[in-house]
């Protein structure tokens, strides 16, 4: 072999090395910290455990296009939810009533009105339904009703802040802890379908600003939902790990992912000082946004995680995550996803003036 093609041979060699490293640097790893299975996903998707995936999302109906009917406008949508039959269930907190909507989009009949008698509703925020009865929270209140809409009973259930349902009732809720002089605590609580509590998923500690000190204008927080199997699945908005616990408050499994910073932009900076009705000088903006906007399991137990990622002035991004913790798919769409049944993602949208929607979405998978 002459000198020039030996070098070839290693410049060939080399080449592949790096390759092969590079490669593996985009692979995902699982760990076992602590006793707790770890997966660190890269940037980029990786392939699912049994095959390639890819997910189509196709958007299949929207609800709320019709401003001159009052059947088909929302105030603010809190829940959407659908029936075996494919109905949907849409709550309107500020409407004060649960609007229904038959599989095609057309209005069927309202459900509830404002008031605090039986089967009236004070800003309801979440729905459910359980053995062929609709489960709605409103107010420090659990109501029951048919699904013909008929009020069944209801029960007194103070919660505070934001809920969920599990399969079974049981209840998962933001819980502020009592006020502090340096630091404010933000438990993540479950309770039974009487309100007494089973047990503490987790805490938040954020520092208490002085009267002289700018708020933080994006606070830390938790994030939560949960996936079919009734696990429940949070994330501190701080940083990108999702943190599944079982029935007994345990984390089973924890989800890891690099990620882009995304910057904060002017146009968000004054949309959020536009929410807030305060001034700019009021607030410390940080240089990047927060990596977790929003997340959502659906009955597949697939979590979709929101960033603040966006895909022309619509569009936000999710980042796709299957049964065992692996990302498997970026997709992009209108709202927030609020329900998964039978193949059909339920999302929150907004149309152009802001006004709130229900989007459809058929998802397949290749």
């Amino acid at each position: 072999m002459t000198k020039r093609n030996a070098w070839v041979c290693v410049i060939a060699i080399f080449g592949i090395f790096m390759i092969f490293v590079n490669l593996s640097g985009q692979k995902m790893k699982v760990k076992k910290e602590d006793g707790i299975k770890v997966v660190y996903n890269p940037l980029n998707p990786v392939k699912s455990r049994h095959s390639s995936f890819n997910m189509i999302l196709k958007e299949d109906l929207v609800i709320g296009t019709d401003e001159k009917n009052t059947d088909y406008h929302f105030e603010v949508i809190s829940d959407i939810k659908a029936d075996d039959y494919g109905n949907i269930y849409v709550v309107d907190a500020q409407g004060h009533s649960i609007m229904v909507f038959n599989k095609g989009g057309n209005y069927l009949k309202t459900i509830g009105r404002k008031g605090q008698g039986p089967g009236e509703f004070i800003y309801p925020s979440e729905m459910t339904i359980i053995e062929d009865k609709i489960v709605v929270y409103s107010g420090n209140r659990i109501s029951y009703f048919t699904l013909e809409g008929n009020f069944i009973n209801s029960k007194q259930i103070p919660m505070i802040g934001r809920i969920v349902f599990d399969s079974t009732g049981n209840i998962i809720s933001q819980w502020p802890g009592p006020p502090g002089k340096e630091f404010f605590k933000l438990f993540l609580r479950k309770f039974n379908p009487e309100g007494k509590l089973i047990h503490q998923i987790a805490e938040s500690t954020e520092k208490v600003p002085s009267p002289n000190e700018k708020r933080d204008a994006f606070p830390k927080t938790i994030l939560f939902t949960v996936r079919k199997d009734d696990a429940v699945v949070w994330a501190a908005t701080d940083q990108y790990e999702l943190n599944i616990v079982d029935g007994n408050g345990k984390v089973f499994l924890k989800i890891k992912k690099e990620f882009n910073p995304v910057e904060l932009t002017e146009e968000i900076k004054q949309r959020v000082i536009a929410y807030r009705g305060r001034t700019e000088d009021q607030y410390s903006f940080p240089k990047n946004l927060p990596p977790i906007r929003y997340i959502y399991a659906d009955d597949n137990n697939r979590i979709f995680v929101c960033t603040y990622e966006s895909q022309g002035e619509d569009k936000y991004l999710y980042d796709v995550f299957d049964e065992d913790g692996r990302y498997v798919e970026k997709v992009a769409m209108r709202g927030l996803p609020m329900f998964f049944k039978n193949g059909y993602l339920y999302c929150r949208g907004e149309d152009e003036n802001n006004l709130h929607q229900v989007i459809r979405y058929l998802i397949e998978i290749e």
